[in-house]
């Protein structure tokens, strides 16, 4: 299912913005039987990437409708994944925003992946990526030029690996082709700094939250990749996987599961 602007609907203008100039942003969840997970999350954070961005005229509460409406469409699915895309709508060409007035807000329903329950349980298989993540004053929003996304995930296809570690231009830890990072040493948790570079993430933000109440201290820490060696585990996250388990980075292998298992029953309580 697909709404634009509240109506049944899969075209866009040429001249959307979001198109020509990936001039937008976008949040992706879970919708379990017709009821959008972490909502609050993902409207907040919808709410600030437009503010940062500029983008107007958005009514949030007409958005929450189509959002509900959507996720509702298919309660008979115990997992359904909801994307809202917003773009700044259409305008004259070249860079300016002057005269975008109407914002285009897409809400879709989605199949969620059937790997992503296996990947829970038995854990993946990473690698360390070659391409880097650029710094940027957008680091930490979901925007809507995903073109390092689109490079990395093409590196990963032809290692043929589950997924990767990819750094920034400094070479410090960023997180995975889609999702966030986080590795445990003893009772401490870590998870890098986004301040420069990547996307922070709405599960991100609950592991953070609900860490410290399974015993965890989380640090939000510049790293660089040889952390990972030492570290006693690895797990990565999502809103649409939730957290994912690492038996291995390169040729580093880890057994313990512990803050990734307690973490997700207390998300799931």
């Amino acid at each position: 299912m697909i709404l634009l602007n509240g109506q049944a609907s899969d075209h866009l203008p040429l001249s959307d913005r979001g198109l020509q100039y990936g001039d937008g942003c976008y949040t992706t969840m879970l919708s379990n039987h017709g009821v959008l997970r972490s909502w609050p999350l993902h409207l907040a954070r919808l709410m600030s990437n437009t503010e940062t961005l500029g983008i107007q005229g958005i009514d949030w509460d007409l958005l929450t409708a189509w959002a509900e409406s959507v996720s509702l469409f298919q309660k008979d699915k115990a997992e359904v994944i909801v994307k809202i895309l917003i773009t700044r709508g259409s305008g004259g060409r070249g860079y300016s925003p002057q005269g975008c007035q109407t914002p285009n807000v897409v809400v879709s329903s989605h199949p969620s992946p059937a790997h992503y329950e296996q990947w829970r349980e038995k854990g993946i298989q990473m690698g360390m990526l070659q391409q880097r993540l650029g710094l940027s004053p957008l680091a930490g929003l979901k925007h809507l030029n995903r073109l390092e996304q689109v490079l990395i995930k093409q590196e990963l296809d032809a290692l043929g690996l589950d997924d990767g570690v990819v750094c920034d231009l400094n070479g410090k830890l960023i997180e995975t082709s889609a999702s966030n990072l986080f590795w445990r040493k003893g009772d401490n948790l870590f998870t890098p700094d986004l301040s420069l570079s990547g996307v922070e993430g709405t599960m991100r933000a609950e592991v953070i939250n609900a860490a410290p109440g399974e015993g965890f201290h989380v640090s939000i820490v510049s790293a660089e990749p040889d952390v990972l060696i030492d570290a006693d585990e690895i797990f990565i996250t999502n809103a649409v996987m939730g957290l994912v388990p690492v038996r291995c980075v390169e040729k580093t292998f880890y057994s313990s599961f512990l803050a990734c298992r307690a973490i997700t029953l207390r998300l799931s309580a």
